[in-house]
């Protein structure tokens, strides 16, 4: 039985004696069998290394503004980065198949970018955003309204892109996905206002809201890399318990993060009213503490009680709720390496199934 070899300074990549580009995939694969050795930071790194120069190609394209006005706007949250989920699972999983990489990786990397950012400026005008990525959002610099018509610039700016392609089967799949998009953000306005919210709710506004544009990554995905019907099904099912998991990992996070790495204070969902999954689960089996949480509810995290918050942190992890989550987390990740084990062996599917536990398994 191969060894697998212990994970190493990324850094070290450069003293070896073979060119980064042979032992980024020999890497991928050591990271793959000792997964459990990887941290995050070490795994996106060599995730990153191995796609660097197309992630570069995105980074270029997504900055790459006019002097519209509604660029000025929303170049401020495109150029403070973020770990680019998205486009390092297209530019992965486009690798998946014989063929050698689209010249439309690219461009298409980039469309999903442009409707996620697209969805981040108008989520902040909804939920009265302060902040992103440690910087005042653009309705605090702009207004409201000027911020929501920047989301609508970089939808346009995604369309452009989209039929640049000429590929038929990339604007109906955007469309998909941005309606998706809008029904679950909807809803759950909805479900908030009526105060009746059930696990299963939650469940389809996560779809919606996160798991949709992980499908529509794995969807240009699998059509860049070749795949048959039978594997792009494979490949979407695998988006969606992904996209799932990690949001419901999101979730946890903000109830029992460390603040200093998520860069985020505690229970900023329940400021915004939102309710998630480990406070739904504490809610239908224990009632009694629906006070406490409509007292966070609402509530600006700099103004709410030091003592409830703690109070209820204590009672999520008691409960067994906190637990519970994370039990649905490997209960996704099961199915999603369910869908992965059915794709063609290569690299890229070992280096998908090491994305699926460093975005799960992360603390920020």
């Amino acid at each position: 039985m191969e060894k697998a070899l212990t994970p190493v300074s990324v850094g070290a990549l450069a003293d070896l004696e073979i060119p980064v580009t042979e032992a980024i995939p020999q890497r991928l694969e050591d990271f793959a069998r000792a997964v459990e050795n990887t941290s995050q930071a070490e795994g996106l790194a060599v995730l990153r290394q191995w796609l660097a120069e197309d992630l570069a190609a995105v980074e270029d394209l997504l900055t790459e503004l006019n002097q519209d006005r509604a660029a000025g706007v929303a170049e401020p949250l495109l150029a403070a980065g973020g770990k680019r989920i998205r486009p390092l699972c297209l530019l992965a999983a486009s690798r998946l198949g014989d063929k050698e990489p689209s010249q439309h990786a690219v461009g298409l990397a980039t469309v999903v970018e442009y409707i996620h950012n697209a969805t981040l400026l108008h989520d902040d005008v909804v939920d009265l955003a302060v902040e992103r990525r440690g910087k005042p959002t653009a309705r605090m610099i702009h207004g409201n309204t000027v911020a929501v018509f920047a989301g609508d610039w970089l939808l346009v700016r995604a369309l452009r892109l989209i039929h640049q392609t000429g590929s038929p089967w990339a604007l109906p799949a955007a469309l998909d996905c941005i309606d998706e998009l809008i029904e679950a953000e909807i809803l759950q306005i909805e479900l908030s206002q009526s105060g009746k919210e059930s696990s299963a709710d939650y469940l389809r506004v996560i779809d919606g809201k996160t798991a949709s544009l992980f499908r529509l990554a794995f969807t240009y995905a699998g059509y860049l890399a070749g795949l048959d019907t039978e594997q792009r099904e494979q490949l979407t099912g695998f988006a969606t318990h992904l996209g799932v998991a990690f949001q419901i990992q999101d979730d946890l996070l903000d109830l029992i993060g460390d603040p200093k790495q998520t860069g985020k204070p505690l229970f900023g969902d329940l400021a915004e009213g939102k309710l998630t999954l480990p406070i739904l689960w504490l809610l239908h089996r224990e009632p009694r503490h629906r006070s406490t949480i409509q007292a966070l509810t609402h509530c600006a995290p700099e103004k709410m009680d030091i003592e409830r918050v703690q109070q209820l942190r204590k009672v999520l992890s008691s409960s067994g709720a906190i637990d519970a989550s994370r039990e649905m987390i490997e209960d996704r990740l099961r199915e999603a390496h369910s869908n992965l084990d059915r794709l063609p062996k290569t690299v890229a599917r070992s280096a998908l199934r090491l994305m699926t536990q460093l975005l799960v398994g992360r603390t920020s």
